[in-house]
């Protein structure tokens, strides 16, 4: 009459569903938040390569980059200013945030009138935000105190 068939039954399938849900439930959650926190730990060392970059630029220039000029001025030198310009200052073009959104520069800054701005909006690509989607700051008080980057 009827052969056995081989197989998992419905009750075994959805238990098996179950199990690996709850594993990536346990285990992913804990990847994904190691993920997010490599990012944030490139995008303050691309930063901070930025910083360098841009003081080199001032050395050249006596002041940084204005806003329109931007941080491709590290990279090609502005109109006007191909004389002066000891560039490139950064090896390669400027690359976006971990995140793939371009960094902000200001200068003067917003923070900080005396200086420029530098930040990436973080995870959620938006100003502001919390957690992993704080906005990541270089801020430099003033050159005399010690630099640092801060998430805000």
């Amino acid at each position: 009459m009827f052969q056995d068939e081989a197989g998992f039954t419905l009750l075994e399938i959805i238990a098996v569903f179950f199990l690996i849900a709850l594993l990536y439930a346990l285990v992913g959650s804990s990847v994904w938040n190691r993920l997010d926190q490599g990012r944030v730990k490139a995008a303050q060392a691309q930063m901070a390569i930025f910083r360098n970059c841009l003081d080199d630029y001032r050395l050249d220039f006596g002041s940084y980059p204005s806003t329109e000029e931007g941080l491709n001025a590290l990279w090609q030198a502005p109109n006007g200013k191909e004389r002066l310009w000891n560039g490139p200052y950064i090896n390669g073009s400027i690359p976006a945030d971990p995140w793939g959104t371009a960094y902000i520069y200001r200068n003067p800054g917003e923070i900080n009138r005396e200086r420029y701005d530098l930040y990436s909006l973080g995870a959620d690509r938006l100003e502001g935000g919390t957690g992993i989607n704080a906005d990541l700051h270089l801020w430099r008080e003033d050159t005399h105190v010690t630099e640092g980057i801060m998430e805000q």
